[in-house]
């Protein structure tokens, strides 16, 4: 299904998230604002003073007061969604919706040790010689997997409902799948259980989750196709952050939450040929799937103009009729010119690099792309990288998957992407530094007493 969205759109082969972490990716996405200026920066408290920024709801509104709002699904945002401007939410749903069971919710790391036990016990082999995570991939069988189809139906309830109504209608459907736990339905999952393995990837839990989130894209797809609102109605669909590397052990949980059995995952390196994963600044973190269809888009089309989920507030916002005016703080531009005109390779935003940042409760680390170029920096020293802080150089349309330094070849290159990204954390307050504090959405539920 997600094959088909794309093959009647554009697919953007240069799709960025705003970050490389889920939270600070759906922030940005939110108040199409780099993360710099608000979960990494020195302002702490920024989350407190949201009360006239624009959001996606909002400036839809703006653009159109006929509009209904929706978001189901994980949230993860550091402002309640009905501030934010939705009609309809799902609540403050977080991290841990990712691994609903049943009606309920399962902590996978409780199996960490249990895993650890029955791995030893049976002998289980580790053939590719993974290193242990911090706890197991759990795994179990759902009929409504992830809630991916409790989500698909509350949004399709909506949609009727605004069609119903007369009323112009956006809604975002942000899947748990394929975050966190690799739960799917039973059947699914011996599908790909009785498959012969690839090369490559080869964990049957994963790809069930996979096919069952597939399934839901493909009847939201028939849904709209169904309402004959086909004509009038974008569809886009993107990741939040690049793909988790490796699965390393994986915990298969029966109905009963007992451990039923362990291994060890051979499936690592998943994002080949994009270097690293979620969490890094190498385009395997940044990277996403990316994809746009409907009404005037091109069908069959590949674009490799570098897109961003920060495009989303002004996209949205224009197709929803409003020429409102975006504020200095938006780093996103439209992209509707793109999107209808294959001729048109750019997107205008309030500045020619695509910068990516983080700090303050994780470590300090930044990247800036200015056309073929890419610079890393690490502003710390950090036991994952070798001889950090650091400064990286590449040329990401000769090397793509980031394995060659050229900042000695290009020194004004890099002095450029350097000076420019110093330039934009100073003049938005970012912090380049880590102190004590927990991320926002945490600290906005313990001021709203719900933790």
């Amino acid at each position: 299904n997600m094959d088909k969205l794309a093959e009647s759109g554009v697919l953007f082969t240069e799709g960025y998230a705003p970050n490389p972490i889920c939270s600070p990716s759906r922030n940005s996405l939110m108040f199409g604002q780099n993360g710099a200026r608000h979960i990494y920066n020195k302002d702490a408290d920024w989350y407190k003073k949201t009360a006239d920024w624009l959001t996606i709801p909002r400036a839809i509104k703006k653009a159109n007061p006929d509009y209904k709002t929706a978001h189901f699904g994980k949230w993860h945002i550091a402002m309640v969604p009905k501030d934010a401007g939705f009609d309809y939410d799902d609540g403050m749903t977080s991290n841990s919706g990712g691994e609903i069971f049943g009606d309920g919710f399962l902590n996978v790391k409780d199996y960490t040790l249990t895993a650890d036990e029955y791995m030893k016990a049976n002998k289980i082999e580790n053939p590719s010689n993974a290193k242990r995570a911090g706890k197991p991939s759990g795994h179990w069988d759902d009929k409504n997997a992830k809630d991916i189809f409790g989500i698909t139906s509350r949004v399709k309830d909506f949609m009727k409902e605004s069609i119903a109504e007369g009323k112009p209608f956006y809604v975002q459907l942000s899947h748990y799948a394929a975050h966190l736990s690799l739960v799917s339905r039973k059947e699914t999952y011996e599908y790909f259980k009785n498959k012969k393995q690839g090369e490559r990837h080869t964990n049957p839990e994963f790809a069930a989750m996979l096919k069952d989130l597939d399934t839901g894209v493909g009847m939201i797809m028939d849904f709209v196709k169904k309402q004959g609102i086909e004509n009038d109605t974008y569809i886009f669909l993107m990741g939040d952050n690049g793909g988790r590397l490796s699965l390393n052990q994986i915990a298969i949980i029966d109905e009963n939450k007992e451990l039923a059995e362990a291994y060890y995952s051979t499936q690592h390196n998943r994002n080949i040929p994009l270097r690293d994963g979620k969490h890094s600044f190498y385009e395997g973190g940044l990277r996403v799937p990316f994809m746009a269809a409907g009404p005037g888009i091109k069908a069959n089309r590949i674009s490799r103009t570098p897109v961003t989920g920060l495009d989303f507030l002004p996209t949205f916002t224009e197709l929803a009729g409003g020429n409102i005016e975006m504020t200095s703080a938006i780093d996103g531009g439209s992209m509707v010119p793109l999107l209808l005109d294959e001729k048109v390779e750019t997107v205008e935003r309030n500045s020619e690099f695509l910068i990516y940042h983080q700090s303050s409760h994780r470590k300090p680390r930044s990247a800036i792309r200015k056309g073929d170029f890419k610079l890393i920096k690490y502003w710390s020293k950090e036991t994952k990288y070798k001889n950090t802080p650091k400064v990286e150089l590449f040329n990401i349309a000769e090397d793509l998957g980031e394995t060659t330094n050229t900042i000695d070849k290009y020194p004004e290159i890099a002095k450029e992407l350097e000076t420019e990204l110093n330039r934009f954390l100073e003049n938005v307050n970012a912090e380049t530094g880590e102190r004590g504090i927990e991320g926002a959405y945490y600290r906005l539920m313990d001021d709203l007493g719900k933790r």
